[in-house]
Protein backbone atom coordinates (compact mmCIF):
# COMPACT_ATOMS: atom_id res chain seq x y z
CA UNK A 1 0.00 0.00 0.00
CA UNK A 2 1.33 3.48 -0.87
CA UNK A 3 0.12 5.48 2.37
CA UNK A 4 -0.98 9.37 1.17
CA UNK A 5 -2.01 10.54 4.65
CA UNK A 6 -2.11 9.68 8.07
CA UNK A 7 -4.52 10.67 10.58
CA UNK A 8 -4.84 10.03 14.80
CA UNK A 9 -7.14 11.05 17.06
CA UNK A 10 -8.14 10.15 20.46
CA UNK A 11 -12.12 8.39 21.08
CA UNK A 12 -13.30 10.14 24.95
CA UNK A 13 -16.32 7.36 24.34
CA UNK A 14 -14.14 4.44 23.46
CA UNK A 15 -11.34 5.97 25.52
CA UNK A 16 -8.74 4.83 22.33
CA UNK A 17 -6.60 6.33 19.67
CA UNK A 18 -8.02 6.20 16.18
CA UNK A 19 -5.67 5.66 13.02
CA UNK A 20 -6.69 6.49 9.95
CA UNK A 21 -4.64 5.68 6.79
CA UNK A 22 -5.56 6.72 3.35
CA UNK A 23 -3.74 5.08 0.05
CA UNK A 24 -3.17 6.88 -2.91
CA UNK A 25 -6.10 4.68 -4.21
CA UNK A 26 -7.99 6.21 -2.01
CA UNK A 27 -8.48 3.35 0.47
CA UNK A 28 -9.14 3.88 3.75
CA UNK A 29 -7.62 1.55 6.66
CA UNK A 30 -8.86 2.32 10.45
CA UNK A 31 -7.51 0.85 13.42
CA UNK A 32 -7.65 1.04 17.04
CA UNK A 33 -5.00 1.81 19.83
CA UNK A 34 -5.16 1.21 23.25
CA UNK A 35 -3.48 2.95 26.17
CA UNK A 36 -1.48 0.15 27.11
CA UNK A 37 -0.08 -0.70 23.92
CA UNK A 38 0.37 2.72 23.05
CA UNK A 39 2.41 3.40 26.01
CA UNK A 40 4.24 0.40 25.22
CA UNK A 41 5.03 1.55 21.12
CA UNK A 42 5.98 5.01 21.94
CA UNK A 43 9.48 4.38 23.40
CA UNK A 44 9.91 1.61 20.69
CA UNK A 45 8.49 3.73 17.84
CA UNK A 46 10.53 6.29 19.06
CA UNK A 47 14.45 4.27 19.33
CA UNK A 48 13.16 2.53 15.96
CA UNK A 49 12.73 5.93 14.29
CA UNK A 50 16.26 6.96 15.36
CA UNK A 51 18.01 4.22 14.68
CA UNK A 52 15.93 4.77 10.63
CA UNK A 53 17.87 8.30 11.04
CA UNK A 54 20.98 6.93 11.71
CA UNK A 55 21.03 4.35 9.00
CA UNK A 56 19.71 6.91 6.40
CA UNK A 57 22.61 9.77 7.64
CA UNK A 58 25.77 8.01 7.80
CA UNK A 59 28.91 9.17 9.94
CA UNK A 60 31.94 9.93 6.92
CA UNK A 61 35.02 7.56 8.15
CA UNK A 62 37.75 9.11 9.76
CA UNK A 63 39.93 8.81 7.37
CA UNK A 64 37.80 11.41 4.72
CA UNK A 65 39.35 14.36 4.71
CA UNK A 66 37.88 17.66 7.08
CA UNK A 67 36.24 19.60 3.96
CA UNK A 68 34.80 16.42 2.65
CA UNK A 69 33.21 15.49 6.33
CA UNK A 70 32.21 18.64 6.53
CA UNK A 71 30.47 18.97 3.92
CA UNK A 72 28.63 15.20 3.90
CA UNK A 73 27.55 16.04 7.52
CA UNK A 74 25.72 19.35 6.63
CA UNK A 75 23.95 17.31 3.89
CA UNK A 76 22.93 14.88 6.66
CA UNK A 77 22.06 17.71 8.54
CA UNK A 78 19.61 19.41 5.33
CA UNK A 79 18.34 15.63 4.82
CA UNK A 80 17.53 15.20 8.64
CA UNK A 81 15.44 18.45 8.84
CA UNK A 82 13.73 17.32 5.91
CA UNK A 83 12.62 14.23 7.71
CA UNK A 84 11.33 16.04 11.03
CA UNK A 85 8.98 18.47 8.18
CA UNK A 86 5.94 16.82 7.42
CA UNK A 87 2.83 18.22 5.83
CA UNK A 88 0.43 18.96 8.95
CA UNK A 89 -1.58 21.40 7.44
CA UNK A 90 -3.47 19.34 4.54
CA UNK A 91 -7.03 18.12 6.33
CA UNK A 92 -7.20 14.31 6.26
CA UNK A 93 -9.67 13.26 3.55
CA UNK A 94 -12.88 12.19 4.74
CA UNK A 95 -14.78 10.44 1.86
CA UNK A 96 -12.98 6.77 0.91
CA UNK A 97 -13.25 5.31 -2.24
CA UNK A 98 -13.47 1.79 -0.19
CA UNK A 99 -12.69 0.73 3.01
CA UNK A 100 -10.90 -2.76 2.62
CA UNK A 101 -11.05 -4.01 6.11
CA UNK A 102 -14.76 -2.70 6.56
CA UNK A 103 -16.43 0.21 8.89
CA UNK A 104 -15.31 -1.15 12.26
CA UNK A 105 -11.51 -0.26 12.91
CA UNK A 106 -9.33 -2.79 13.56
CA UNK A 107 -8.43 -3.54 17.65
CA UNK A 108 -4.67 -4.02 17.32
CA UNK A 109 -3.38 -6.38 19.57
CA UNK A 110 -0.01 -6.95 18.87
CA UNK A 111 2.44 -5.30 16.80
CA UNK A 112 5.17 -6.15 15.09
CA UNK A 113 8.24 -3.87 13.64
CA UNK A 114 10.79 -5.22 10.87
CA UNK A 115 13.68 -3.24 9.87
CA UNK A 116 13.67 -2.95 5.82
CA UNK A 117 16.39 -1.91 3.01
CA UNK A 118 16.96 1.75 2.57
CA UNK A 119 15.98 2.50 6.17
CA UNK A 120 12.48 1.64 5.82
CA UNK A 121 10.46 -0.23 8.91
CA UNK A 122 7.58 -2.46 7.93
CA UNK A 123 4.85 -2.41 11.13
CA UNK A 124 2.25 -5.22 10.65
CA UNK A 125 -0.74 -4.10 13.15
CA UNK A 126 -2.63 -7.37 13.92
CA UNK A 127 -6.03 -8.00 16.00
CA UNK A 128 -5.82 -11.22 17.20
CA UNK A 129 -9.50 -12.34 18.65
CA UNK A 130 -12.20 -14.92 18.94
CA UNK A 131 -13.25 -15.50 15.55
CA UNK A 132 -11.66 -12.34 14.11
CA UNK A 133 -7.89 -12.04 12.70
CA UNK A 134 -6.71 -9.34 10.81
CA UNK A 135 -4.09 -7.30 10.43
CA UNK A 136 -2.27 -4.29 8.16
CA UNK A 137 1.21 -4.11 7.10
CA UNK A 138 2.61 -0.59 6.46
CA UNK A 139 6.41 -0.02 5.19
CA UNK A 140 7.32 3.48 6.75
CA UNK A 141 10.35 5.67 5.75
CA UNK A 142 11.84 8.42 7.90
CA UNK A 143 9.68 11.15 7.50
CA UNK A 144 6.68 9.05 7.69
CA UNK A 145 7.93 7.56 11.42
CA UNK A 146 8.90 10.75 12.32
CA UNK A 147 4.85 12.25 11.37
CA UNK A 148 3.68 9.02 12.79
CA UNK A 149 5.53 9.53 16.05
CA UNK A 150 4.16 13.46 16.02
CA UNK A 151 0.72 12.73 15.79
CA UNK A 152 0.69 9.87 18.58
CA UNK A 153 2.57 12.32 20.51
CA UNK A 154 -0.32 15.13 20.30
CA UNK A 155 -3.22 12.42 20.61
CA UNK A 156 -1.29 11.20 23.85
CA UNK A 157 -1.64 14.71 25.19
CA UNK A 158 -5.75 14.37 24.52
CA UNK A 159 -6.42 11.49 26.05
CA UNK A 160 -4.85 13.09 29.32
CA UNK A 161 -3.89 9.27 29.80
CA UNK A 162 -0.39 10.61 31.23
CA UNK A 163 -0.48 13.48 33.84
CA UNK A 164 1.53 15.39 33.36
CA UNK A 165 2.72 14.18 30.08
CA UNK A 166 6.63 12.73 30.27
CA UNK A 167 9.01 14.80 28.35
CA UNK A 168 10.22 12.13 26.81
CA UNK A 169 7.06 10.57 25.20
CA UNK A 170 6.37 14.08 24.08
CA UNK A 171 9.60 15.66 22.98
CA UNK A 172 11.34 13.88 19.96
CA UNK A 173 12.70 10.41 19.34
CA UNK A 174 16.45 11.25 20.52
CA UNK A 175 14.94 12.01 24.17
CA UNK A 176 13.77 8.48 24.56
CA UNK A 177 17.16 7.53 25.00
CA UNK A 178 17.62 9.71 28.51
CA UNK A 179 18.42 8.38 31.73
CA UNK A 180 14.78 9.26 33.02
CA UNK A 181 13.29 7.30 29.53
CA UNK A 182 9.62 5.81 29.47
CA UNK A 183 11.43 2.30 30.96
CA UNK A 184 10.16 4.00 33.67
CA UNK A 185 6.44 3.63 33.08
CA UNK A 186 6.73 0.67 30.46
CA UNK A 187 9.44 -1.58 29.92
CA UNK A 188 10.16 -0.60 26.07
CA UNK A 189 12.14 -3.56 23.96
CA UNK A 190 15.55 -2.43 22.64
CA UNK A 191 15.50 -1.37 18.90
CA UNK A 192 15.79 -4.12 16.46
CA UNK A 193 18.33 -3.95 14.25
CA UNK A 194 19.08 -7.49 12.96
CA UNK A 195 16.04 -7.98 10.30
CA UNK A 196 13.85 -10.02 11.92
CA UNK A 197 10.30 -8.88 13.45
CA UNK A 198 9.62 -7.48 17.03
CA UNK A 199 6.35 -8.04 18.54
CA UNK A 200 4.54 -5.93 20.97
CA UNK A 201 1.84 -7.38 22.42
Amino acid sequence: MNIHQVNVSYSGEQDRLLIRINSLKGEEFRAWLTRRLTLKLLPHLGKTAQAQIEKQFLVPPDHTPLTEQKEQLMQNFKKEAAVYDGDFQTPFKDQPAALPLGEEPLLVTELSFTPLADAKLQVTLLERLPGKQRDLQLVMDSALTQGLLRLLNQSLKASGWVEPPPAQLLGSSAAVHSPDSAQELVEAPEANTNGKPRYLN
